[in-house]
This record gives structure tokens, C-alpha cells and sequence, in this order.
């Protein structure tokens, strides 16, 4: 190799001469020393889909020498024989490649949940946690997904300042649900509840029997959870969340092929481990008779004998009303991303049965999340989801109300029998 240079530097006639054969040099104690220099190649993929990963960042480390995936998840970048490349994407753990004098590098990058934090959805935009300010919590949505009825429910014990306390066993009973404490005496305390910017109704739907209208929403179909506790979110949405918000992102298509996702649980719901003792119905006739005969009456109670003449009733109210309940939850959902086009389809079931007899709970449920680029200022997109539900639960009333199975189970008299000789519910009561 022979060159002329004439008033240059060392360090630039290295530069002519060595750069381009892929050789880097180096001053040291004196001393220059070569090193060749790489071109390495790669691809960089979702591990779970394999697809290629676009605008993921390639940099050597501990220099500024970087790079970017094209639309394919390829990637070119010239480095050294012992240097470390850091590959780093939003969503993705951040993994370290050591080259190792290879040349071709194929990377797959696994999904973090966890980088979600970073980003706060405040109202109807989202900012960077640094930069907001309020005091807002984020529940995992790994925690989401709880064999409840409602979602809300799977929220207990997930974020400070944030108590959810269920009112009874029955099955879609709505909990109460409370961000820093009671904030009223006579109107409602419950936070205001948004769905993809939409206000969810939450009041009650029933008549005397408990209802949750949040369960209609599938724990499944949710991406993120934002819980706005503080008085800055009242600057958004005004006096409604005076009580707290919490802010709730359905799921999107992620890059890459289709990907069809089933999840599911089987669960039973057990009687009460400890029930209370209660009268033999000869004991329940002679308590009853006595009582009259405190008050000067003739006795009027008497034990019933059986229809077959076997013996007399002995009727255990509290093993008729008490069960244990069978529950089910199945979720198939379908999703991906082009370039310009985003999609995410999700049905879900839903049959649960509570520890009391006749309290039911079946949902059926389907999302479709579409969003299309038209153009690069210019996007379309539907958020469409139906809900059917059929809440089979007990009446509550008052703690005295006639109609209050729980309480019935204890009061109704050990000695009649439920049932008539031909098989019919005895509804006269003797």
C-alpha cells in the first residue's frame, strides 16, 4: 500500500488508509493498534411471533455508534470483533449481544410488560410518567385477569389508597368501591369509570336483587388500568371525579402475524367450612311449645310425619340452600398489526354458580378493535363491543326481610317438610 500525504495528521492518513479496508486503529502508550472491523448483519423478532420487529435501536455499547430495524426487523451496523451490541424497543426487554466474531446476529426480543409504567393515561391522552404530576397508581394487568365476576373486583389489594370491600358471597354483587375514602355522606362515593374515553355506567340495574353492571366488561379485553386519585383529575372530567377515576384501555393488535390467544379456568365455589348448629325439629317443637305455654296457650306444634310413614320430617334447611357452586370462564381472542392496519377480536364466556342454590351468573362477551392509516395524518378506527348477561342472585332487602335466603335457611322450622307427597314445593307452610 503506498499514499502521499502532505502536512497531515497521523490520525487522518490512518483514517484515508485503514477505514475503508474495514480496519480501526487505535493510539495507545505509543503504540497503534489495528483491529478489523465487522459488518454484521441481523434480524431482530417478537419471540413469541417470530415476525420482524420494526424501529427497534441497535447501539454498540459504551459508544454513540447506532442503528435501527427497517420495516423487516433487519439491521446493519460495522463493529468490532469483542464488541457488545444493546438492542433496546418499547414494550421489549432490553437484551445485550456479544458479537463474538460472528457476522450474522439474529435476535428475538421478549415482550416486558412492566416498561407499560412508563406512560400514565391521564384523561384523553397519554404522558410520560415524569412529566405528570397528579398521583395516580397502575394495576398490573396481570392481576386483572382473576376468577371474578367483575373486574373490579380483581382490583382489592392491587393499588394504594384504593379499598375494594365485597358487600356479601353472592355471586356479581357490586363491591364497595372506594379511591381515599368516603367523599360524601348522601350522594355516591364511587369513582367515575372510563373506557377507552367513554364514561361506563355503573349504578345499580336490579331491583331488590344485587347487580354490577361492570362485570358486563371481560377482564381478558383489558390492556391497562390507570386509577387517577387526586384532585387534578377534576380539571378533566369536572365533578364526576371528585370520588377518583379509573382509566381503562382495552387491548390493540401488536406488529406482526395473527396471534390467537386462549385462556381459560375451571373453579368451584365451597359451602361455608363452618355453619351454625341448629334444632333437631323434635327440639324446635318443644322450644315452640313451651313459649306458648309461657304465654298461657294450648301447645300448637307438632313433629310432621313422613309421606311413606318412615318416620318424621327432619328437614336440614341449611343443606338444601347451600351448595357447591361449579364456575367456568373460557376467552379466545385474535389479534395483529400491518403497517397500516391494527386489529384485535376477543369472545369470551363466562357460567359461574354461587355456594347458594339458584344464584347464577352467565356472560357472554365479544370486542373488535379496529384501527386502519389512511394516511400518515389520517387514521379510522372502531371500538365495538357487546355484552350479554343473565344475573340470577338473591334478593337482599332488609337484614329482617321475609325473602332473605340466608336468613331463611335459619329461621324456617326444622319439622315441615319442602316438598308435598306428589313431589310439588310446599308453599302453604304446615
Amino acid at each position: 500500500i503506498s499514499m502521499k500525504a502532505d502536512r497531515k495528521k497521523l490520525s487522518e492518513i490512518l483514517e484515508e488508509l485503514l477505514r475503508p479496508r474495514n480496519i480501526n486503529f487505535e493510539e495507545k502508550n505509543d503504540y497503534i493498534l489495528l483491529t478489523p472491523v465487522y459488518l454484521i448483519t441481523g434480524k431482530i423478532t417478537d419471540s413469541g411471533s417470530g415476525q420482524g420487529l420494526p424501529g427497534v435501536s441497535v447501539l454498540i455499547k459504551g459508544t454513540t455508534t447506532g442503528t435501527a430495524t427497517d420495516s423487516g426487523g433487519k439491521f446493519s451496523i460495522s463493529a468490532k470483533e469483542n464488541d457488545v451490541l444493546i438492542c433496546s424497543f418499547i414494550g421489549y426487554k432490553t437484551t445485550e449481544i456479544q458479537i463474538d466474531n460472528r457476522t450474522v446476529i439474529d435476535i428475538a426480543l421478549e415482550e416486558d410488560i412492566s416498561t407499560l409504567n412508563e406512560v400514565v393515561i391521564s384523561g384523553y391522552t397519554t404522558q410520560s410518567k415524569a412529566e405528570f404530576t397528579g398521583a395516580s397508581s397502575r394495576v398490573n394487568p396481570e392481576n386483572i385477569n382473576r376468577p371474578v365476576p367483575n373486574v373490579i373486583q380483581s382490583m382489592a389489594g392491587q393499588a394504594a389508597g384504593v379499598n375494594v370491600v365485597n358487600s356479601g358471597g353472592a355471586l356479581n354483587a357490586a363491591p364497595v368501591f372506594r379511591i381515599r375514602g368516603t367523599n360524601s355522606i348522601e350522594l355516591s362515593s364511587y369513582p367515575l369509570i372510563i373506557i377507552d374515553g367513554v364514561t361506563a355506567f355503573t349504578d345499580n340495574v336490579g331491583n331488590s336483587a344485587e347487580n354490577n353492571p361492570m362485570s358486563n366488561l371481560n377482564p381478558n379485553d383489558i390492556e391497562s388500568m390507570d386509577i387517577l386519585k387526586d384532585a387534578s383529575a377534576t380539571a378533566i372530567y369536572g365533578s364526576r371525579a371528585a370520588n377518583g377515576v379509573v382509566v381503562i384501555t382495552t387491548k390493540k393488535g401488536k406488529q406482526g402475524a395473527a396471534k390467537v390467544t386462549y385462556d381459560g379456568w375451571v373453579g368451584l365455589n365451597a359451602r361455608p367450612p363452618r355453619m351454625p348448629t341448629l334444632l333437631k325439629a323434635a327440639d324446635y317443637v318443644m322450644i315452640k311449645n313451651e313459649a306458648m305455654a309461657n304465654m298461657g296457650l294450648a301447645p300448637g306444634y307438632a313433629l310432621q310425619e313422613k309421606s311413606d310413614g318412615s318416620g318424621y320430617v327432619e328437614t336440614d334447611w341449611l343443606d338444601m340452600m347451600y351448595q357447591t357452586g361449579v364456575s367456568q370462564n373460557h376467552n379466545v381472542s385474535v389479534s395483529g398489526a400491518s403497517n397500516a392496519t391494527s386489529y384485535f377480536v376477543s369472545l369470551g364466556y363466562t357460567d359461574q354458580e354461587g355456594f347458594m342454590v339458584k344464584n347464577t351468573f352467565d356472560r357472554t362477551t365479544a370486542r373488535v378493535n379496529l384501527t386502519h392509516k389512511l394516511t400518515k395524518k389520517l387514521e379510522i378506527g372502531t371500538n365495538f363491543s357487546y355484552s350479554n348477561s343473565l344475573n340470577s342472585n338473591l334478593t337482599s332487602g332488609g337484614s329482617f326481610s321475609l325473602n332473605n335466603l340466608a336468613r331463611e335457611g335459619m329461621v324456617l322450622p326444622q319439622n315441615l317438610d319442602p316438598r308435598n307427597p306428589d313431589g310439588t314445593y310446599n308453599i302453604v307452610g304446615n
